[in-house]
């Protein structure tokens, strides 16, 4: 058997084992949440239609959708940078058995090829939906035409860069708002020239490059991805808020967060970014769905995290602390992480419509609220899914939709509902943790 049919063989297996796992939770318990969640969010904006509007579909021409689907792919470019550069190259950090074995260069892209395929599958399928919501169904085949071809387009263009001169993160940031400048202002004819000329270019960099410059190149990665390491005196600076009891294990979490620890933080980063984003063209849904939205994609980074501690969760119980604290450190992460977007939401409100000061307060006041209860929702339900987090996902999703439909339709003052609910979280956390540290 070839080596490209063992891989597809040894991923049917493991795809089969995970489903035979937990089936229960992907087709009984995420169609029953989520069917409730719709059952009862209908009823409740069909009653309380007039205090937030009806949710109609958004009127989006053809070349800003296409303007919004290139925006959020190069979102995804440069958030996934420094995560896909330490899984392509054989670094210290990532170099595995496979990499010792006789496999030619073209099979070991082709097998890197397909495992980015299935990576980016999620991330693809949320824009099939969104397509569909914009009731544009003869776009479909562009989807799946972009999912196809982008991880070679992402590949080449991470090879590439690299070889040439691996770039800082100041350098990764200041390309990517110059993009998106470019996104914006060409003229939608002189993109689509420029995405015929460089996808194939860049998928064939890739290709041509994947064997030549993965080893030559190694150690300027390596030194790409110790820089990228060294950010400790930040949190040390912004983390005086944070109760003192669980300072250390908010900051050491977002040390490991930048670090790359989880890289799924920066496909969140980038979701959370183009919902925000989205504020400008949201039509008549209420500004706090986004909100709650992209709080919810970047919070839910502390299942992730928590999930990929586990094996070494047993200095945390060294320490002369309560397991309490562990939980309610993931708790004050989530919301820190989450924390400026109720801000950017509201200041994007701001800018493009004209709001009065006596309504802007209050609104203010209501995207704080919803951010704050679905980030500590999020984070209070780390536990609940027995560090699994696809389960963690359904469970912190279903009671992150039920507080923003409290919070955002009847009353803000609901808020306080969160608190009963988080300490009944806390009681159920700290049992599972006792019965981790036991055993």
């Amino acid at each position: 058997m070839s080596v490209l049919g063992s891989y597809l063989k040894i991923r049917r297996k493991a795809l089969l084992r995970t489903w035979g796992e937990e089936w229960a939770t992907y087709f009984i318990l995420a169609p029953v949440m989520i069917g409730a969640v719709f059952l009862l969010g209908r009823r409740i904006f069909h009653d309380f239609a007039s205090k937030v509007g009806s949710v109609e579909p958004v009127s989006l021409s053809e070349p800003a959708l296409l303007q919004s689907v290139l925006a959020l792919l190069s979102l995804k470019i440069f958030f996934n940078f420094l995560p896909l550069s330490k899984r392509l190259y054989p670094t210290e950090q990532s170099l595995t058995i496979d990499d010792l074995l006789p496999i030619r260069s073209e099979t070991r892209y082709l097998l890197f090829y397909i495992e980015q395929l299935i990576r980016d599958l999620p991330f693809f399928l949320f824009g099939f939906f969104v397509v569909l919501f914009l009731d544009k169904p003869h776009l479909i085949g562009w989807v799946f035409t972009f999912w196809l071809f982008f991880p070679g387009m992402e590949i080449g263009l991470t090879l590439l860069w690299n070889h040439l001169r691996p770039p800082s993160r100041s350098e990764l940031v200041l390309a990517l708002f110059l993009l998106l400048w470019l996104i914006w202002f060409l003229p939608i004819e002189s993109l689509g020239w420029w995405i015929d000329f460089v996808a194939p270019f860049l998928v064939t960099v890739g290709f041509w490059g994947f064997g030549r410059w993965r080893y030559k190149d190694v150690s300027g990665v390596e030194q790409l991805l110790i820089e990228s390491q060294q950010r400790g005196t930040l949190f040390r600076r912004i983390g005086g808020w944070i109760p003192e009891s669980v300072r250390p294990l908010v900051i050491r979490d977002l040390q490991l967060t930048l670090r790359n620890f989880a890289p799924l933080f920066w496909r969140n980063l980038a979701i959370a970014f183009f919902l925000t984003a989205a504020v400008v063209l949201r039509g008549n849904i209420p500004a706090a769905v986004f909100c709650a939205a992209a709080t919810y994609f970047l919070s839910a980074t502390a299942s992730t995290l928590f999930a990929l501690q586990r094996p070494y969760r047993a200095m945390d119980y060294m320490l002369p602390l309560p397991v309490e604290r562990i939980w309610r450190g993931k708790v004050i992460y989530a919301i820190t992480l989450s924390l400026p977007i109720p801000w950017l939401v509201w200041g994007i409100e701001m800018g493009v419509r004209s709001v009065s000061f006596a309504d802007a307060l209050p609104l203010l006041l209501q995207l704080i609220l919803v951010g704050l209860a679905v980030a500590a929702l999020t984070g209070g339900t780390i536990c609940e899914g027995d560090q699994k987090p696809a389960l963690h996902y359904i469970i912190a999703g279903f009671l992150s939709l039920l507080a923003t439909l409290f919070i955002a339709v009847f009353h803000p003052l609901l808020f306080v509902l969160v608190f009963p609910v988080l300490g009944n979280l806390r009681g159920s956390a700290i049992t599972r943790l006792e019965n981790e540290e036991a055993a």
